[in-house]
């Protein structure tokens, strides 16, 4: 499985976010090119794309949007994912904040169908780099069902999603 994860934005936050994802994509065996929208010359040798940017005035910045209107027509053909970083998205999302953030991606559900989308608050991962086999226990408990809700906030957030969408991919791309 040949997976694009792209970003766009000025501010870094959006290239964490999809480093992390990629990161966790190649370490369930997917092979992953990591590049910015701007070094994204077509999307057609992959099997899947997952693309991303940083809220901008409630939407997504221009140069994402461009990603996907330039895109549209392959986009349209292979399982497409997506992920927004909000910098004040709160860690509690009642239903009306998430009908909110929803609209933020409204424009590019419009024009391609997604198979996942990831909001995130972009906040700087507060712990050092992790400790061996640390990765390994956190995709056992999340296999397991034994993530406690804590868990699942912050940095975590992104982990979970990212291993939720390869589990996707895998079964889409298998069809």
């Amino acid at each position: 499985m040949k997976i694009l994860v792209t970003h766009a934005g000025t501010s870094g936050l959006a290239a964490s976010v999809a480093e992390r994802v990629a990161r966790v994509l190649t370490g369930l065996g997917a092979e992953v090119t990591l590049r910015p929208m701007s070094g994204v010359s077509g999307v057609k040798v992959f099997s899947a794309v997952i693309a991303g940017c940083q809220e901008q005035g409630g939407g997504w910045v221009p140069e994402a949007m461009e990603f996907v209107r330039r895109n549209q027509s392959v986009l349209g053909k292979k399982p497409f994912a997506i992920f927004t970083v909000i910098p004040s998205l709160s860690t509690d999302r009642g239903a009306e904040s998430r009908m909110v953030i929803m609209q933020y991606t409204s424009h590019v559900r419009g024009m391609v169908h997604t198979v996942s989308e990831g909001f995130f608050s972009g906040e700087a991962d507060s712990r050092e780099a992790a400790q061996p086999g640390e990765r390994s226990k956190f995709k056992l408990r999340l296999l397991l069902g034994l993530l406690r809700e804590a868990e699942n906030r912050g940095h975590s957030e992104i982990e979970t999603w990212s291993v939720q969408l390869h589990e996707k991919l895998v079964k889409l791309l298998a069809k």
